[in-house]
């Protein structure tokens, strides 16, 4: 629907704005045949356009453009690389269009060129519109959400060094216990496995595996620690349900 509003807006820009100007050439010269280079001038051309006209009309191409680049960006919309590639180059040729000054206009038929340039790059634009496509993120959010649904948090425990983060979250579900892992580099969510293990000083601490992710704990009262694969212990916290819950989904996305 986004993108047919757009494209309505493209042509009529077209249609009331530059196509206006375009239309008007032929009566004016014929109103004006002796025309000269004179009649040229910032007031007016023999064509019936202005350079004011032309700078409006420059203006109303830069805000579509920036319109459809907006739609690109839309999650919404599926992103490609010839999509991309088309809107680079019109943004290059448009911008190239903003350098032209009033000096640059000696003739009518500059104007009109000009004009007529605007003109087609409105239509490539309004092309560039009709072929993108629409992103298909429904099944993937239905996937992520679902994958979160199927599982209810149980407990976890979150640190962090100034740079890092070091979480371990259980899971129960109808389909068997997982816990989210996250070692400070990678972190997966799925089954898993705990091992004890003891630190040089005897201490006695929990390692939970998933896949190649693993991660240490250990509890000494209401106090929690992690430990990581080389050793270093991060004083931790307990995870609430809200944020381990979104753990889960962007884990399951």
């Amino acid at each position: 629907m986004k993108k047919r509003i757009l494209a309505m807006l493209i042509a009529g820009v077209m249609g009331a704005s530059l196509l206006a100007g375009c239309g008007d050439s032929e009566p004016a010269a014929a109103e004006a045949p002796a025309a000269t280079e004179e009649a040229a001038d910032s007031t007016g051309s023999a064509s019936g356009i202005t350079f004011e006209d032309l700078q409006n009309n420059y203006a109303q191409l830069v805000d579509c453009y920036n319109e459809v680049e907006k739609l690109y960006t839309d999650e919404a919309i599926a992103q490609d690389d010839t999509t991309e590639s088309l809107l680079t180059e019109a943004k290059g040729i448009i911008e190239q269009m903003g350098e032209a000054t009033e000096e640059d206009f000696q003739t009518p038929e500059d104007y009109k060129t000009m004009n007529d340039s605007m003109v087609t790059m409105l239509e490539a634009l309004s092309g560039i519109v009709d072929g993108m496509s629409a992103a298909d993120t429904s099944a993937e959010a239905g996937s992520a959400d679902e994958g979160a649904a199927d599982i209810k948090f149980v407990d976890g425990f979150y640190a962090n060094d100034g740079s890092s983060d070091f979480i371990i979250a259980f899971y129960e579900g109808a389909a068997g216990d997982v816990a989210y892992v996250n070692d400070g580099s990678n972190e997966v969510l799925a089954e898993y496995v705990v091992e004890k293990a003891e630190l040089d000083d005897g201490t006695e601490y929990y390692i939970v595996t998933v896949g190649n992710t693993q991660l240490g704990y250990y509890e000494e009262g209401s106090d929690v620690y992690l430990i990581d694969d080389e050793g270093n212990i991060y004083a931790a916290a307990h995870l609430t349900e809200a944020e381990a819950d979104e753990l889960a989904k962007v884990a399951n996305s």
